[in-house]
């Protein structure tokens, strides 16, 4: 497999879906993923998994259970660690992020029942 740069800006260009993230790389067992939002995502919990978001465009309010929000904007990223609630909203039209997360793990965590469970493809 040759090595080469991946333009976050590039591959965001390939999409327009909301909240169905598309996975841009591996890393030994962890998969690097790009997501659009708009409005809200569910609340939910990855119960064996932290989750890293990365916000490369827009403002994002992360909602955390029994804490303040976090706030992230261009170039900011957040950690949530394992079993935390957490619901993303977007503070502006449309968000764009990286996520980092452990192959396999479902975006929609503890609520796989959600109308925004998806399935992940690659880009």
């Amino acid at each position: 497999m040759p090595v080469e740069a991946i333009s976050l800006v590039a591959k965001h260009a390939l999409f327009d879906d909301v909240w169905a993230p598309k996975r841009v790389a591996k890393l030994d067992n962890y998969e690097v993923k790009l997501a659009k939002g708009t409005g809200s995502f569910d609340w939910h919990a990855h119960l064996d998994a932290d989750e890293l978001f990365l916000v490369t465009r827009g403002n994002l309010r992360i909602e955390i259970e029994e804490q303040l929000p976090v706030i992230l904007g261009p170039g900011e990223l957040c950690v949530i660690p394992k079993g935390v609630r957490h619901r993303p909203v977007c503070l502006t039209d449309e968000v764009h992020l990286m996520l980092l997360e452990k192959a396999g793990i479902v975006n929609t965590g503890d609520n796989p029942d959600s109308d925004l469970t998806q399935t992940i493809e690659d880009l």
